[in-house]
């Protein structure tokens, strides 16, 4: 339809008494003209026979053009041509003769034009800067929004103890915190908490690892990378592929002692393999599509019954042949590539060898077998975890002091980086509760049997059934945040409860929220998992257990390392602009976490972001360090300004609104009114990226302005211009400073 072709030209906000605006000026200079606009409206639909309208109504239908040269202000006609029957570029022509010019003037509005079926409304840019840029200057722009009823948790970044900080880390930490600054700003009580992972099968590993293997001392330093290290190597000897190139249990070879093509269908053949059991030597049938064998080969054999995959095999009817198990291929052993060739053992291979043992590396202990260690080193890391649980003894007392060696570590990174944390939970102070939560709902009816398990019935909610204690009465994730929410409500008289999660576990907080609300939570309806992609390297998705992560440690030094190179060497010995060694570290510092936070927060949360430290890290782009340079460079305007004319302020009487006339500084004053509701836009959207990008425009915006030689500031024609650019360059560096502010960057006043 028309209606669908043309209307999305402008984005529907609201202009009147609703919007959130500046400061009481701006918000009175706004407000006035929406509400001007709407009566005159108003009053000239009612002369035209139009149904009787509310100033409510039509501010409804007032909207803010993507592009200030098509106004501030724009209505489209095309609900009212079809009240009038008329076309709607003849009615937004009705109306523009029916405007009273005066009135409009009065409420700040230059001009108005007809745009086919538009009517576009130019708010007075001289109204704005004069109303504007003091505002920004004496500081009440910036002032947070009225307090609002509501209290709002917000849970991040959750590392877990036992396992290094790493790069990919920093996306949630940073997420949060910014979320926080800005729901902050707009009135809300934020609360900012952690939930730290301190307990489980990677506690486990790392603890056994420790116990069993390490020989060397505790390092004094770095403890909590220490641990992950620790977890790192315990995680890859607790896997049975660092014992033996073929880490399939109960596999065990097979001889074949007869060979048949099958009767219908041409690429199968039929074997026949005799397989070594308890009860003797047994015949199986087995149909198999692969090649690369012979009668009397041995091969590699899994028996009906036995796990792979994850599902234990059975009996299979191939196309009217009774499949009993399966012979591997190469690939499925894991001892090559093709999967089209059948795994053939070394000639002299025993019946019944365990396959394992057949491929066992060098590195596996002498004289015991690969599934005998492999069993022991599972026991030995279930038995650590057991005694973690149970609250006492020897080991319990090793978990609490070796966690808070992570503790350390993740405290001394959030304070890097800036990130504000009003309380830590912990999984271990939830293990206990949770399970009493179970009890309760399940005598409540709430929750039911299923199978041995406990858990919520979801499936008339299409999210099937949740899963909150297991066969043998362990809990899960999902009882754990259901108890954590519980005490959240309770303890903490949370309204809204806001989870930052990366997007894998989406499913997990659909069926929370939605236990949540079977439990009589009103506050579930105000839970939300903020979702967001992974941090990858170059070559590939980051891993704790496989090691290939960039530790935080690591990153901090390369940037460090990147930044003192690439910004700040030229203020070192032998240069007569010297800096002091604390201010070179404190530029470095805060170099190093602008480019790092905007590097993160620069981004659509629901893409990858592809690691990338020398992009990050430049002074040119849409960097973080651009936008400290685009700050510094309005300071150092300013202090040159003063070197020659002393410091301007907002009470210089040479100060003429009037002459910021050209194009660019109309741009500019008009991306200044619009800061706070971009701000108000990305607290509702969750989306800090929205800073990012509005303060770059920005910063763009201005270096095109300065670079104009008509806009000159230091050499301007006279003392008005001079004075009058000088506090929009000074409003401008102000504002880029509280959107960096808003995503956790200080600035600098000298780069």
């Amino acid at each position: 339809s028309r209606r669908s072709r043309s209307e999305p030209r402008y984005r529907r906000i609201p202009i009147g008494p609703a919007a959130v605006l500046p400061c009481p000026d701006i918000a009175k200079m706004v407000s006035i003209a929406g509400r001007a606009v709407a009566e005159m409206i108003c009053s000239v639909l009612d002369r035209h026979g139009l149904q009787k309208k509310t100033a409510d109504e039509v501010e409804g239908a007032l909207s803010k053009p993507p592009d200030t040269k098509n106004g501030d202000i724009a209505l489209a006609c095309f609900r009212f041509a079809k009240e009038l029957k008329q076309p709607p570029q003849q009615v937004s022509g009705l109306i523009r003769e029916g405007l009273d010019n005066t009135v409009l003037a009065e409420a700040g509005i230059d001009k108005v034009e007809v745009s086919g079926p538009y009517l576009n409304f130019f708010v007075s840019r001289l109204t704005m800067a004069s109303r504007t840029i003091p505002g920004i200057l004496e500081g009440t722009f910036f002032a947070p929004r009225p307090a609002k009823a509501d209290k709002i948790m917000i849970e991040y970044s959750q590392p877990n103890t036992h396992k290094a900080f790493h790069v990919g880390h920093l996306r949630n930490a940073t997420l949060g915190d910014s979320i926080g600054r800005l729901l902050q700003w707009l009135g809300h009580e934020v609360v900012q908490v952690n939930y730290i992972g301190d307990e489980g099968a990677h506690v486990a590993k790392c603890l056994w690892y420790l116990r069993y293997v390490h020989t060397g001392e505790i390092p004094t330093e770095g403890r909590g990378e220490f641990l992950g290290d620790c977890y790192t190597r315990g995680t890859d000897m607790l896997s049975l592929d660092s014992l033996t190139k073929a880490p399939k249990p109960g596999i065990k070879a097979a001889r074949i002692t007869n060979v048949q093509p099958h009767s219908s269908e041409p690429k199968w053949q039929v074997l026949t393999v005799i397989e070594a059991s308890a009860e003797g030597d047994k015949e199986r049938t087995v149909v198999t599509g692969a090649r690369g064998f012979a009668v009397d080969d041995v091969v590699a054999y899994a028996a009906v019954g036995v796990k792979f995959g994850k599902q234990p095999l059975k009996a299979v009817d191939k196309k009217g042949v009774q499949s009993e198990g399966m012979v591997l291929s190469e690939k499925e052993l894991g001892v090559s590539d093709d999967n089209n060739k059948v795994a053939v053992l070394p000639v002299g291979t025993a019946l019944g060898a365990e396959v394992a043992e057949v491929y066992r590396v060098p590195e596996a202990p002498a004289g015991v077998p690969v599934m005998e260690e492999f069993s022991r080193r599972k026991a030995e890391c279930a038995a650590i975890q057991h005694a973690v649980e149970t609250g006492k003894g020897e080991i319990w007392e090793q978990w609490k002091r070796s966690k808070e060696w992570s503790l350390d570590e993740f405290k001394r990174i959030y304070a890097w980086i800036d990130a504000r944390f009003d309380h830590y939970f912990t999984e271990s102070e939830q293990t206990e509760v949770c399970q009493g939560l179970v009890d309760e709902f399940l005598e409540k009816g709430v929750f039911m049997h299923s199978d041995g398990t406990i858990g919520c019935d979801l499936s008339k909610d299409k999210l099937g059934f949740c899963m909150l204690r297991k066969t043998d009465g362990t809990a899960l994730y999902a009882t754990r945040d259901l108890s954590l929410a519980q005490q959240k409500f309770k303890e903490y008289k949370v309204d809204r409860s806001l989870y930052v999660v990366d997007d894998s576990q989406t499913f997990h907080f659909q069926q929370v929220f939605k236990c949540l609300e079977k439990m009589g939570y009103e506050q579930s309806k105000k839970c939300r998992h903020i979702a967001y992609a992974q941090v990858v390297l170059p070559d590939g998705k980051m891993s704790s257990r496989k090691g290939n992560v960039i530790l935080f440690s690591q990153l901090e030094k390369l940037l460090l390392e990147s930044i003192r190179k690439e910004h700040l060497a030229k203020f070192e010995s032998p240069n007569p602009e010297k800096w002091s060694e604390t201010e070179i570290a404190d530029a470095a510092h805060k170099v190093a976490v602008a480019a790092m936070r905007y590097g993160m927060l620069n981004q659509d949360t629901n893409a990858q972001i592809v690691f990338d430290l020398e992009k990050w890290v430049s002074a040119a782009g849409n960097t973080g360090p651009y936008l400290m340079y685009a700050y510094a460079r309005t300071r150092s305007i300013l202090r040159a300004v003063a070197s020659e004319h002393g410091t301007i302020t907002i009470d210089d009487p040479e100060k003429d609104w009037a002459v910021l006339s050209h194009e660019f500084e109309q741009d500019l004053i008009a991306m200044l009114v619009d800061y706070p509701a971009t701000i108000e836009k990305a607290a509702d959207g969750m989306a800090p990226q929205i800073i990012c990008a509005y303060a770059f425009y920005l910063a763009k915006k201005f270096s095109q302005w300065f670079s104009t030689k008509e806009c000159s500031v230091l050499h301007a024609d006279t003392a008005a211009e001079r004075v009058t650019r000088a506090l929009l360059v000074d409003a401008v560096g102000r504002v880029i400073q509280h959107a960096l502010s808003l995503i956790g960057i200080k600035t600098l006043e000298r780069m």
